[in-house]
Order: C-alpha cells, then sequence, then structure tokens
C-alpha cells in the first residue's frame, strides 16, 4: 500500500512537471506541443466523421430535421468572428443520427451529430440552437484537442514512473484508475461549464431565445442526463447546469419569444416517439 501511494504522489509531481516542460518548450504560435494542429483536428474530424456515416444511420438531406438543423448551425457559425476563422479554419457540418439515444456530440474539426432521440424531444428551435451553440462551443474552444494533449502527458509520466519503478501490471491498473479521476474528470467538467457560458452567449447573439438551453437540459435530466453523480461524471451535473443557466436567463432583460419547430417536423417528432414509446411497451 505504501509503494502504492508513493507511486501516486510521484506521479503527480511528474505530470506537473511534464506539463510544464511542453509549455516551455512550446513557442508563441504552439502553446502545446502535445495538442493536435488545426489542420490534424480538422483531418481527424472528417475521418471520423465519415466512420460514423458508415456505421450509423444518418438521415438523408431531404429530412426536414436535417434541413433545420443545418440552417440553425449555419446561421450559428456565421456569427464566429472573421479573425477566429482564419486561425481556426474548423468545416462544421451537421448530421442527423436516426437513433433512440438522447445525445448530441462533436468531432475536432467540425462535425456534429444529434441523435433524433433527443431531436424529436424538442418543441422549439431554441432548444435546438441552444445544444448546437455549446457543441460548435467545444470545436472553437478546441476542447477535445487539448483533452488529448493531457492525456498523452499522463500516458507519458504514468509509463515513466512505473518503468522506473519496477511497477506491475496491478498497479499499472491503479495508477490508470487514479489518473482518470484525479486529472481527467475536472478538466472535463470545466470544458463542459465553458461550453455552456460560450454557448448561452452565442444563441443570445443569434437572436434565439437562451432559455431554450434550459429547456434542453431539462430534457437530458429528465432522461437520465443528470443521474450520475456530479463528482464522477464527465459532464457537470446536469441540475447544477440547469440552476446556472436559470439565474443567467433570469437577469436577462427584452429576451425574444422562444420559435417553434415546424408543423412538419414536430408531426413527424411525434409520429416516432409514439412508435418508440409502443416498442418498449412490447419489451416489457
Amino acid at each position: 500500500m505504501a509503494k502504492i501511494v508513493f507511486l501516486l504522489m510521484t506521479l503527480s509531481r511528474l505530470i506537473v512537471c511534464t506539463t510544464a516542460l511542453s509549455i516551455g518548450m512550446a513557442g508563441p504560435a504552439q502553446a502545446d506541443l502535445f495538442r493536435p494542429s488545426i489542420k490534424d483536428q480538422i483531418a481527424l474530424g472528417k475521418r471520423g466523421a465519415a466512420d460514423v456515416r458508415k456505421k450509423e444511420k444518418v438521415l438523408g438531406d431531404s429530412d426536414p430535421r436535417v434541413q433545420e438543423l443545418r440552417r440553425i448551425g449555419n446561421k450559428l457559425v456565421g456569427l464566429i468572428p472573421q479573425d477566429e476563422k482564419k486561425k481556426r479554419p474548423f468545416e462544421y457540418t451537421f448530421d442527423v443520427i436516426d437513433s433512440p439515444d438522447l445525445n448530441a456530440f462533436a468531432m475536432p474539426g467540425g462535425p456534429i451529430f444529434f441523435y433524433t432521440g433527443l431531436l424529436n424531444k424538442f418543441k422549439t428551435e431554441d432548444e435546438v440552437a441552444g445544444v448546437l451553440a455549446h457543441e460548435i462551443t467545444h470545436v472553437r474552444n478546441q476542447h477535445w484537442a487539448s483533452a488529448y494533449a493531457d492525456n498523452q502527458k499522463r500516458r507519458l509520466g504514468i509509463g515513466v514512473v512505473l518503468t522506473l519503478l519496477g511497477a506491475g501490471d496491478t498497479a499499472f491498473d491503479v495508477a490508470s484508475v487514479a489518473d482518470t479521476l484525479i486529472y481527467t474528470l475536472p478538466y472535463s467538467r470545466k470544458h463542459e461549464t465553458e461550453a455552456d457560458k460560450w454557448g448561452y452567449d452565442l444563441t443570445k447573439k443569434a437572436g434565439f431565445n437562451p432559455g431554450g438551453m434550459v429547456d434542453a437540459f431539462e430534457v437530458l435530466r429528465k432522461g437520465g442526463g443528470g443521474g450520475t453523480p456530479e463528482f464522477l461524471s464527465t459532464h457537470p451535473n446536469t441540475g447544477h447546469r440547469i440552476d446556472e443557466l436559470k439565474k443567467r436567463v433570469a437577469n436577462e432583460a427584452n429576451l425574444p419569444p422562444m420559435t417553434s419547430r415546424s408543423s412538419a417536423i414536430l408531426t413527424i417528432s411525434a409520429s416516432e416517439e409514439e412508435a418508440q414509446a409502443a416498442k418498449k411497451k412490447v419489451k416489457k
């Protein structure tokens, strides 16, 4: 036990040193040598998106939900400052996966996917815009690349320490778990909080009611998105995020009314929701 404690203490010190070294070696144009370049992020995102389209059932261009998602997404992206676009020319794409999962995600470089399971539960365009703005922020602020860089530093630190101490596989497993709990989760939660704040501002700037983001998170919470304790979650606790967003909305003045989604989309969504509910009853 004493050896493992010493191992973890040494590991934490080495990770800090490794991080400081990477920043010290980097020039002003590249603050972190471990982080993939903008070009690499775009290439990885394209490759990942192509893989998703092969493995998942992605809705066609003519589906009104896809058209809506792209219209709102492009409106939000259009508000990103031009100087930022020149420095980070990410290639945003917006697609919908036919799946009952309550989820949406962004890949490095720009590809963003929504699941019909989540999209079908939204009643307003403001909800769609809120989640889209959140995911766009993950891309803009290179959250995946930063998380990847940190992971590489931790792996380097773990490998060096365990090699020096001659630790076995069991010790490696313990170190990996400690590394996840101590370092990975707080960083991920920081990114999620940042995506909420920046997404809120982008939604408002685009003329949507940021209260839609609150409603979207309520949907996630009711669907189980807030069931995991905040300490062990890779995302901040949904209830906490809703409270923070509600505080901001309460301090706003003259917010625009919510914009209902088209009747065609609401009809499709209601029909699929009913079909999904019927499947669940059959399984029971």
